[in-house]
């Protein structure tokens, strides 16, 4: 044969295959690009010279991660819409004289164009994009921007080495479904259809089973903490509800249509619910992965977008004053509040006397489960037990031993109680017993509960149900609390006795604030070195400025990786659309040409084609959409453990993303229906 023979055979049937290989070669290069644009990102020496920037790169290396596998995946599962629709074409060449080793050299050639084409045009594309994907990263990091354009050598290399493993791959799959294929199978492969399934009840009762199982346990866990540990649980149930629910319970549907006579026996009904239940068993599973993405893409914007727009009333929830300094001691004995005079006189100085509102308050703290009015302290493997069980988890408390006056302080109120008595103020139900006692210390009586706090805590505090207990003989019973723990041999079951002062700076910008911080923290770790000091316990001084900073980074990343991730799903989700509706078309176009020699008109046949599309295409995105609701409680909850606790935000953001995907799916449905129209009513395809 002459030279290049199968390089044109591969050219020309890239050419004539080309609205399957277009839109793959495109989605080749645009994961190539999104890989790159992602492990430059994470080596990127500016990312690297901000503040936060580490925690930016840790996250974007997961991202890199995440789309690796996801290529991997994907690329396998599109490579067989393409094998399919090439198989009477390599039949035809096989019988035409071509053994499997002249195919398997067509191949060769056709992945060796197609990884050409998509390392360029990806790699291309990925540097040029690189730029604008780190200046929009920046700036969603408040950080200032830089127009110098780099390039990664080692994420170019990185690329090259990884996606072209991928592509060996499908070529090696590729070959072996060809080695081990006879002629007349792939010359009858479009032709070959399938029995229809029979309705598999047991499978189709157990997805919705399954499916009930993981929406009770979104709505019915109340903890944070819970919703974390329960969430991929859930998320691993509801791929699988809805896998099953598509395979096998679609072809339920199908048949239960088929028995509804007034339903079925309709000219724009019949010929659509008889084809989908003819080949639902295998399409199935691609309405099911499109559902699947359609959710991810959902949750992840609506979150990541929450978490991000949400970041300033998160922050304040994280630091409710611009400045807090955390003094802690060994003993109660030893707190001594002249201090807070010597704390305020530092902290003007520092900032010129612009601070304002200054709070001080002493706490001692200890953590165990709760029962019926007892605060259970065991050793370490107890809370262990507690923290990995989530039905355990719900009744964890946190106890802060206050001293009543500082409370009448700050308040200006006065209360007369008595040794033994306290006040208490719940974060969550009121609290609803006589008494509170903690294993090893002497019981309290409880006096009244509290509405409201002269100070504000931080949501750190208060992710699971904390009490904040007054109490008049604060020494005597913070001392008796270290002692019971102290008894422990455990170093993690203590109790902190530590002094809080914070204030806040109006008008002060935050790079003031953050110098004002670390001047005071050093003045502080300074004096504490001195003897006799009234700050001689571990000090550390915290900025609200600071938390910004590391929020937005953390978050804006978060956010960042949530849009490019979304991109590629959509992508993904579009392309599986694609296929499908082409494939299909094909399938059908010989049912309809038999409908149409026996009279069926134009018009039917497109009735016909929108029931069963309408039918079959929307379903994932409703399914995804149920998804959507019942996921928000656990989505509530777990952004609730990043700070954020702005409800409304969180609907909000879930709402524009339901709508703003709902809108692109009905972009694509519109495409590729008209590609389907177009091939099972005139015997080809519009161009």
């Amino acid at each position: 044969m002459k030279r290049g023979f199968y390089l044109r055979l591969a050219l020309d049937g890239m050419r004539k295959n080309r609205r399957l290989y277009l839109p793959y070669l495109l989605t080749c290069a645009g994961m190539i690009a999104m890989f790159y644009i992602l492990s430059g990102l994470s080596r990127s020496p500016v990312m690297l010279a901000i503040r936060g920037g580490s925690t930016m790169m840790a996250i974007l290396n997961l991202g890199t991660i995440v789309i690796a596998l996801f290529s991997l995946l994907f690329l396998l599962y599109t490579n067989s819409f393409l094998a399919r629709r090439r198989n009477r074409e390599f039949g035809l060449y096989n019988v035409l004289g071509m053994n499997k080793r002249n195919l398997s050299r067509i191949l060769l050639w056709e992945t060796f164009l197609t990884a050409l084409f998509a390392l360029a045009a990806g790699l291309l594309c990925g540097v040029l994009l690189s730029k604008l994907a780190e200046l929009v990263l920046l700036r969603m990091a408040g950080e200032s921007v830089s127009f110098t354009l780099r390039i990664s050598p080692a994420s170019i290399l990185m690329a090259l080495l990884f996606f072209g493993v991928i592509f060996v791959i499908l070529l090696i799959v590729s070959l072996a479904r060809v080695g081990v294929s006879k002629p007349l199978d792939l010359l009858k492969s479009e032709a070959a259809g399938e029995k229809p399934p029979k309705a598999n009840w047991v499978f189709a009762v157990l997805g919705l089973v399954v499916l009930g199982v993981a929406y009770y346990l979104s709505v019915s866990i109340q903890s944070p903490l819970t919703a974390l540990i329960t969430f991929f649980a859930a998320v691993l149930m509801v791929i699988l509800a809805t896998y099953l629910l598509f395979i096998a319970g679609s072809v339920a549907l199908c048949k239960l249509l088929q028995k509804n006579k007034n339903y079925y026996y309709r000219s724009d009904h019949f010929v659509s619910v008889s084809s989908m239940a003819f080949r639902m068993k295998r399409n199935g599973a691609g309405l099911a992965s499109i559902c699947i993405l359609a959710t991810m893409v959902l949750v992840m914007l609506s979150s990541t977008g929450c978490l991000y727009f949400g970041g300033e009333n998160a922050i304040r929830g994280l630091c409710p004053y611009d400045i807090s300094v955390q003094l802690r001691y060994t003993a109660p004995e030893n707190v001594d509040a002249a201090g807070e005079a010597e704390l305020q006189e530092l902290a003007d100085t520092l900032s010129g006397g612009r601070a304002r509102g200054f709070v001080t308050y002493t706490w001692t703290s200890i953590s165990g489960a709760f029962d019926n009015g007892t605060i259970q302290v065991d050793g370490f493997e107890r809370i262990v037990e507690l923290t990995s069980s989530p039905a355990a988890l719900e009744h964890v408390r946190s106890v802060y031993l206050m001293p009543l006056e500082e409370y009448d302080r700050l308040m200006g109120t006065s209360h007369d109680l008595q040794p033994g008595e306290a006040l208490i103020w719940s974060s969550g139900a009121k609290y609803g017993y006589d008494t509170l006692s903690i294993s090893g210390c002497r019981s309290l009586k409880v006096a009244g509960t509290l509405k409201e706090l002269p100070f504000r805590l931080n949501t750190e505090q208060t992710l699971v149900t904390t009490y904040c207990v007054f109490v008049p003989d604060w020494t005597e019973r913070a001392r008796e609390l270290l002692d019971y723990t102290l008894t422990f041999q455990d170093e993690m079951i203590t109790a902190d006795t530590e002094r809080t002062f914070s204030f806040d700076l109006p008008g002060v910008s935050e790079d003031e604030q953050i110098r004002i911080t670390d001047e005071m923290n050093q003045a502080l770790w300074d004096r504490m070195n001195e003897d006799g000091r009234s700050f001689s316990g571990f000090s550390n001084t915290q900025s609200a400025a600071e938390a910004r900073t590391s929020f937005f980074s953390m978050n804006g990343s978060l956010f960042f990786l949530g849009i490019i991730l979304s991109i590629v799903f959509i992508a993904a989700a579009a392309l599986i659309i694609y296929y499908k509706q082409l494939s299909e078309g094909y399938e059908d176009r010989s049912r309809f040409g038999i409908m149409q020699k026996v009279g069926m008109t134009d018009q039917e046949i497109k009735s016909a084609v929108d029931s069963q599309v309408l039918t079959v295409f929307f379903a994932p995105l409703l399914l995804a959409g149920l998804h959507l609701v019942f996921a928000f409680p656990f989505v509530q909850k777990i952004v609730r453990i990043f700070g954020v606790t702005n409800t409304p935000l969180l609907i909000l953001t879930s709402v524009i993303c339901f709508l703003a995907f709902g809108l692109f799916y009905v972009f694509v449905y519109r495409r590729t229906a008209r590609a389907y129209i177009a091939i099972v009513s005139s015997g080809e395809e519009r161009r």
